[in-house]
């Protein structure tokens, strides 16, 4: 079983230090330029995290599994005709724990998070490269609802 802990004030800035580098490099290696990923990056910045502040509506976790930290959990709002849509924007199981269903755990827990806070779906998206993720998610019976896609000439 795993648990999920919100980060401290002291933990929010690391983490998107972390968060932005990976995102970046995850677009780049999902066929995007740099010049692309650079400016999806500093647009995300601003949106979520202007000058230092996280915005509110967001909740982010570390996941546990006793004294290990094996995932983290990024779920944030947003309202939309009078609705609280809910949306995962970063999830992820730390490398030496993937493959022992800690991935499965924490999308569980984020349901459980969403539902006990009176929402009722949740969405996210993938890049088609990620097909380890894409399975957990289908597995999960989350349904694509946008497909985007690219061929390189």
């Amino acid at each position: 079983m795993i648990e999920l802990k919100e980060l401290i004030e002291e933990e929010i800035a690391p983490y998107f230090q972390e968060l932005w580098e990976a995102y970046r490099a995850e677009l780049i290696a999902a066929g995007f330029s740099q010049g692309y990923a650079e400016e999806n990056v500093e647009t995300n910045k601003k949106a979520v995290f202007p000058e230092g502040v996280l915005q509110p509506g967001n909740f982010i976790f570390y996941a546990f599994s006793g004294n290990d930290r094996v995932g983290k959990l990024w779920l944030t709002t947003a309202t939309r005709d009078g609705k609280v849509d809910w949306s995962i924007y970063d999830i992820e199981t730390f490398p030496e724990f993937r493959g022992k269903g800690f991935g499965r755990q924490i999308m569980v827990e984020a349901e459980k998070f969403v539902r006990d806070s009176g929402g009722d779906s949740i969405t996210l998206s993938v890049f088609g490269n990620n097909t380890a993720a894409r399975n957990l998610y289908e597995s999960l019976n989350y349904e694509t609802i946008r497909v985007g896609m690219k061929k390189t000439l």
